[in-house]
């Protein structure tokens, strides 16, 4: 077994200190744990090509969302409303097409099928940065996932369907860096100096990038849809709004590519420490894309479908200030009940 599945065992088991030992040290704790036998190599190999075949059989618990278990998920805290808002769009995606429903990728010019996405054998975590030299400390990507020899890296949104005005907002660690290093490491041989040279480059391929996840409130309960867009159709969409906001976004994209093509690398930030400013972008996807604003979505998926447990939800203000004025009307009715049960008692003498 590889040592990021010793770590899981030992965290199913509820193992403490077993971050960072060896395999063997691994094996050992398990075997005292009272978990059953794990075959570990002798030595520490320098590869894990070539490995003992385990037939014991553990058990892969489900978590919070359809499609993720113990098993295929890294993230830390699958009750965390963060993690699972930046998940919830990819375990829709997931259970599309174990249902072989349609998912839609979307260039802002067509509409097609995104194809197969999920494999068996693939895992998922958040939150995960694009390591590679020539993209200095860059920021995390919402989603990464792995299988294989391919790892792949999205950005992920939740969002209100409200119609024409369902509103799609970026941050500039999106649109100006995770998503140019999406298009350029999938295009190689590429460079360009600004986004309207990106644009009108018609041999740049796309990729799939960015899901977003609509939601819709209904007498039956909330129902889900989505749709996924290409890593260029990002760019494309914030230079076709043509607002104030959206040509900042352009001259920030623009700086980055500029850099990258004349010194061979791009900056997020040049220190891990430091802090970036975060531009957002407001787009209306489904008013501004003609092939979406005559799509009708189906809304097909009952969120009960997806979210499978209790989530905690993150501390927000306007909750609190809720919670409170509800305790304050419960405090209000046990005092007049209270005083109610004395008048009946004075009555009753």
């Amino acid at each position: 077994m590889t040592i990021k599945e010793l770590t899981v065992l030992c965290k199913d088991n509820g193992i403490t200190g077993y971050s960072g030992k060896k395999k063997t040290v691994l094996a050992d704790m398990l075997s005292k744990s009272g978990t059953p036998p794990v075959l570990a190599p002798e030595n520490e190999a320098k590869t894990d090509v070539i490995e003992q075949v385990n037939t014991t059989t553990y058990n892969i618990l489900p978590l919070s969302l359809y499609g993720l278990n113990t098993g295929n998920c890294c993230s830390k805290d699958l009750t965390s409303e963060k993690i699972v808002n930046a998940l919830l769009p990819i375990t829709v995606g997931i259970y599309l097409e174990k249902s072989s429903y349609y998912i839609p990728l979307c260039d802002n010019i067509t509409i097609r099928p995104i194809g197969i996405c999920f494999s068996e054998n693939m895992t998922y975590d958040t939150e995960k940065p694009h390591i590679h030299p020539n993209f200095i400390n860059p920021p995390p990507n919402d989603v990464r996932t792995m299988v294989d020899n391919e790892t792949c890296y999205y950005e992920s949104k939740v969002v209100l369907f409200k119609g024409s005005k369902t509103e799609l907002i970026l941050r500039q660690d999106c649109y100006a860096f995770n998503c140019l290093q999406h298009i350029l490491t999938n295009n190689p041989s590429k460079k360009y100096v600004s986004v309207s040279e990106l644009l009108g480059d018609t041999t740049i391929v796309e990729h799939p990038y960015l899901w977003m996840l609509l939601w819709k409130k209904t007498e039956h309960g909330i129902y889900f849809d989505c749709v996924v867009f290409t890593d260029v159709s990002v760019l494309r969409m914030i230079k076709d709004a043509n607002t104030q906001r959206a040509k900042e976004a352009l001259k920030l994209s623009d700086r980055s590519l500029l850099e990258y093509t004349t010194t061979g690398k791009m900056t997020y930030k040049e220190e891990k420490s430091k802090t970036v400013a975060h531009q957002k972008v407001s787009l209306f996807p489904l008013r501004d894309i003609d092939v979406l604003n005559k799509r009708t979505f189906e809304f097909r998926i009952k969120s009960t479908d997806i979210v499978l447990n209790d989530i905690r939800s993150d501390t927000s203000l306007w909750q609190e200030i809720e919670k409170t004025k509800l305790l304050d009307m419960i405090n209000i009715q046990e005092k007049e009940i209270e005083r109610l049960k004395k008048k009946c008692g004075e009555y009753g003498e």
